[in-house]
Formats: C-alpha cells, sequence, structure tokens
C-alpha cells in the first residue's frame, strides 16, 4: 500500500526517532534561526516538520515525534507533533493526519491540528489545517528604514488561524483551486509610548480578523518532494480579503515563488529560488510582506524588515561529501520597497551562507540540515528536518 511501510519495525522508528532527537538535541545549543512567526505560522511549520518527520521515518502509520526549535525570538522550546499515514483509497500519496503542540522559554505556545489528502488518482488535493497561537514577538515597524535602526516593541499576539485548499490537476502537474484562510488576532503592545511614534500599532489592526480568500496556481514537476534534484516547482497565490465573510479589511496580497533543481553531477545539485510579494494599501501589519519569510533568504530576522512588496533570489550548491554527510553554500539578494510598483526604489539586503546535512536512513531521501547564514547587520544558525527550498 504505497505510503504505508509494515517492514518499518517499532525498533527501526524508535532507532531513527532517536537520532533525529539527539542531533536536534545538539543544535539547540547551538542554534539561532532568525524567525518571526505570525500566531498561525507554527502550526503551518509544525505541519511541513511532522510531515518531514514522517517521510524520514518510513511513512510509517502512526508516528510521535518531537522537534527541538530555538529562535532570537521565541527563545528555546519543543514541539511535539503525532502523525498518522494511511491511504483508504490506493492514491499515489498518503493521506496524513497529525496534531501538534509547541511551548517555548519566552512564554510562546500553541497548538494546531492539520491534514492533507488527494483523491481520484491524485487529480483533487486537499489540504488544511487550524490552530491557536500565543506569541511573544519583536516589531521594528514597517518599512527599510525602521529594520536598518533595529530598535523594537515587545508584542503580545494571540491568534486563531485556519486554512483549507482544494486544487484539481487540470493538465500534468499543473493544479489549480481556491484557498481560504481565517485568522482572528489580538496584540497588545508590552511596552506602549515606544520612542518612535510609528512602532504603535493602530488600535483597529491590534484587535482585527482575516477572512481571505482566492486562487492557488502549482505547477510541480520535482522528482522528490522533499529533496529534489530535478524538476521545477512553481506556485502562485493571490489572497483578497472579503468584508462579507467576516474581514475587517479590505486588501489583497500576492505571492509568487518558483525553484528550480538541476544535477550538475551524480552528487552535486544547484537549486535555485526565486519569490516576490506585493500587499495592497490597507493591509494591515501582521499581513504584509515580511522578509525572510518561508527561507526565501536565509540571515534576516522575518518580521524586521516588513513593507507593501518584498522580493528574494538565491542559488544554492548541494553536494554529497561522504557516508550520509553533505554540505551547501548558498548566496542571494532581495529587497523590500513600499509597492510592486516601487521596486525601483528597493532596499538591497544580501546574504550567503553553508551548511551541513545528514541523512539519518538510508531507506528515505531526507536530510536533516544545520545553515549558518549571515545578512545585513544580523546572522543566523538554522537547524530543521529537509532542505530550505
Amino acid at each position: 500500500m504505497p505510503g504505508i511501510r509494515p517492514e518499518v519495525t517499532m525498533g527501526t522508528r524508535c532507532t531513527i526517532c532517536s537520532r533525529l532527537v539527539a542531533i536536534a538535541g545538539l543544535a539547540l545549543l547551538w542554534a539561532a534561526p532568525a524567525r518571526a512567526y505570525p500566531p498561525d505560522e507554527p502550526v503551518k511549520e509544525m505541519s511541513e516538520n511532522a510531515k518531514a518527520a514522517g517521510a524520514m521515518a518510513g511513512g510509517h502509520d502512526l508516528l510521535v515525534v518531537p522537534i527541538p526549535l530555538s529562535n532570537p525570538t521565541l527563545g528555546s522550546g519543543l514541539t511535539l507533533a503525532g502523525v498518522m499515514f494511511y491511504n483508504p483509497n490506493q492514491s499515489p500519496e498518503p493521506w496524513i493526519t497529525g496534531v501538534g503542540v509547541m511551548k517555548t522559554s519566552n512564554g510562546s505556545w500553541g497548538a494546531g491540528a492539520f491534514h492533507s489528502m488527494s483523491l481520484d488518482h491524485d487529480r483533487f488535493r486537499i489540504t488544511g489545517f487550524a490552530g491557536y497561537g500565543n506569541a511573544n514577538i519583536k516589531f521594528y515597524g514597517i518599512g527599510p528604514h525602521a529594520g536598518d535602526r533595529g530598535v523594537s516593541v515587545k508584542l503580545d499576539e494571540k491568534g486563531t488561524g485556519a486554512m483549507l485548499q482544494a486544487q484539481m490537476r487540470i493538465v500534468k502537474n499543473v493544479y489549480i483551486g481556491p484557498r481560504y484562510q481565517f485568522l482572528d488576532l489580538k496584540t497588545t503592545i508590552k511596552n506602549p509610548n515606544p520612542i518612535f511614534p510609528d512602532l504603535n500599532i493602530p488600535p483597529f489592526e491590534a484587535d482585527s480578523k482575516l477572512s481571505q480568500i482566492g486562487p492557488v496556481l502549482t505547477y510541480d514537476r520535482r522528482d522528490n518532494s522533499l529533496n529534489p534534484r530535478n524538476g521545477e516547482l512553481f506556485n502562485i497565490q493571490w489572497m483578497f480579503n472579503v468584508k462579507a465573510l467576516g474581514s475587517d479589511f479590505s486588501s489583497d496580497k500576492i505571492t509568487i515563488a518558483g525553484n528550480v533543481y538541476r544535477p550538475l553531477s551524480k552528487t552535486t545539485v544547484l537549486a535555485l529560488h526565486a519569490s516576490v510579494c506585493g500587499a495592497s494599501k490597507g493591509t494591515p501589519f501582521y499581513d504584509l510582506c515580511l522578509y525572510g519569510m518561508n527561507n526565501d533568504l536565509r540571515g534576516y530576522e522575518a518580521g524586521r524588515y516588513r513593507d507593501g512588496a518584498t522580493w528574494a533570489a538565491q542559488a544554492e550548491i548541494r553536494q554529497h561529501l561522504f557516508w550520509r554527510i553533505g554540505a551547501v553554500v548558498f548566496g542571494g539578494v532581495g529587497g523590500v520597497s513600499p509597492s510592486l510598483g516601487h521596486l525601483t526604489d528597493t532596499k538591497f539586503l544580501p546574504a550567503g551562507g553553508g551548511g551541513l546535512r545528514f541523512q539519518p536512513s538510508r531507506k528515505t531521501n531526507v536530510n536533516l540540515r544545520l545553515d549558518f547564514a549571515v545578512g545585513k547587520h544580523s546572522n543566523a544558525l538554522y537547524f530543521s528536518i529537509a532542505e530550505a527550498f
């Protein structure tokens, strides 16, 4: 049965998990990935990491996996996820259902559930998640100059979020369909009356709701979803806030991203990534384009630079060295601007770095990654499951 591996014994699964925990625990001593999340972002990352961990364990029918985390915004902590893999309709891809909780040392926490499935021999793909988060984060203001000055206020953000996406294959490798997102957010400034007035959050944004719907187009020709050597992945997402659906705003936001993978030899892969984001006028501060989000360019705290538009492009060389060890080098540049129409006024933000890779199991093509990246006025060490893009 696709996606179900009866031959993976409990002993094998525990060995894989113990390797994951041991290496993750070591990385926790050093790691400080530059990330600052909206309240629903931990649920998204929780589901992605849990799915990758499940693939690493051979896609067994039931997996409980601890995922350590550490970053300068949320502190050190742990995500505990329970994931079920099953295949009731003999789909090329297994159905995945999971739940998880997250807690960090600065008082941030979250809980959520996620599900993905495919129907009619992968003609239809349905994904969803829902969760609650309480995040203690920093807000630097809006625009490149706010990010450069490095002054922030502490925010306490409590939010309930949900997402449901359904796509249909219209031609080979091309999927299209609607996506709905909801976020109910309450923000409190822990140190009011900041030195810079633009660090104040408008009251109507501090306690507000997003209710967004829009189309999502995906082209996926990768030979492997977690560690591709060849192929392309392109995604276009255009979300509209609709007051008739309960949103407090009438803004819209478009995100375009693309990856290209090419093998340079049996042991070397070139990976390219580019993205652009644009948010219309009237978008609340927490839904603007956040530079460095989703590993668009490592080395920056996502949220330090936020504005009406961002873009980024990077290249990465992935090299297998010996045994289960690999290494990467990467570099790129991007920028932020008030809108997509002002990209010529971009504030350029370069970054580069390198990292190591370890493959815990020979049965699966999933790596643990440890990356060090240097950006403008910042640097960061990342630890995660699967490649950055």
